[in-house]
């Protein structure tokens, strides 16, 4: 089986995950907005997820591994919906004038619109090609690279010297700690890539995604356009916002199985 020690990996991604958002989250719960809680309970599940189908799968328990599969169809809509949430309160955020989404929260925005569409993507693909476990493996796995440049950017800001933001006269710091980040996570995908380049594909389309998010953020991000788009989305009501994420979520765990079936 590929990936054999691919649940320590996520573990270890948890909990980078609690370390570099522990100033804006997880060290302040009770302050935190509930579209957060939604969407910190979601991306945790849906590492444990992965790190728990990882396991079965590696230790020949292909019965608890398909049992514990259908979950999906529950926790990618959820997930995808809580996600959406996230993206939203940012837009509002935006729009009532926060100082990070002036200077950077806006135009990342761009990638997170992005990380809705190319996420339920990367599950469809996983699903459609569940049978070929190779890709199915890559494909599922691959869904954390959106995960790693909001994660290892917070980390460099929160935690490395020279880059730590510790105000509003450091906050341009957060620029250097985005492209740091944009390149690590670049550069383990196309290492996972040239690792396994039989099956690979499905970390190039990872490639290709962090290189969008960036590409985005600096291009579309910075225009009148986009901000007259973010600027609408805060109009947006929290249902409808949810329901999108939802139902984008949904179609691609049942368009996934259906086509998956079908091959």
């Amino acid at each position: 089986m590929p990936y054999a020690r691919a649940h320590w990996y996520l573990m270890a991604l948890l909990a980078v995950t609690v370390l570099a958002f522990w100033n804006s989250y997880f060290g302040v719960l009770a302050q935190a907005p509930a579209a957060h809680h939604w969407h910190g309970i979601t991306a945790t599940a849906w590492l444990l997820l992965m790190a728990t189908q990882s396991v079965t799968i590696h230790r020949g328990q292909r019965l608890w591994h398909r049992r514990l599969g259908w979950l999906l169809m529950v926790l990618v809509p959820l997930m995808s919906g809580a996600f959406a949430l996230v993206t939203w309160q940012g837009a509002i955020k935006a729009v009532n004038q926060h100082p990070f989404y002036l200077m950077f929260g806006e135009a990342l925005l761009t990638a997170d619109v992005l990380l809705l569409f190319t996420t339920s993507l990367q599950v469809y693909l996983a699903l459609k090609f569940w049978r070929q476990v190779h890709l199915h493996s890559a494909l599922m796995l691959s869904t954390v690279m959106g995960l790693l440049p909001p994660v290892l950017s917070r980390l460099f800001a929160n935690w490395v010297p020279g880059l730590l933001i510790t105000g509003p006269d450091t906050l341009y710091l957060f620029e250097y700690c985005l492209q740091l980040s944009m390149l690590v996570s670049l550069l383990l995908a196309v290492w996972l890539y040239l690792k396994h380049q039989a099956h690979g594909w499905p970390w190039i389309l990872a490639a290709m995604v962090v290189i969008l998010m960036y590409v985005l953020y600096a291009t579309l991000g910075q225009t009148l356009v986009w901000q007259t788009v973010v600027a609408q989305l805060a109009t947006w009501s929290m249902a409808w916002v949810f329901a999108t994420g939802w139902l984008l979520g949904l179609l691609a765990c049942v368009l996934g199985w259906l086509h998956g079936k079908r091959r």
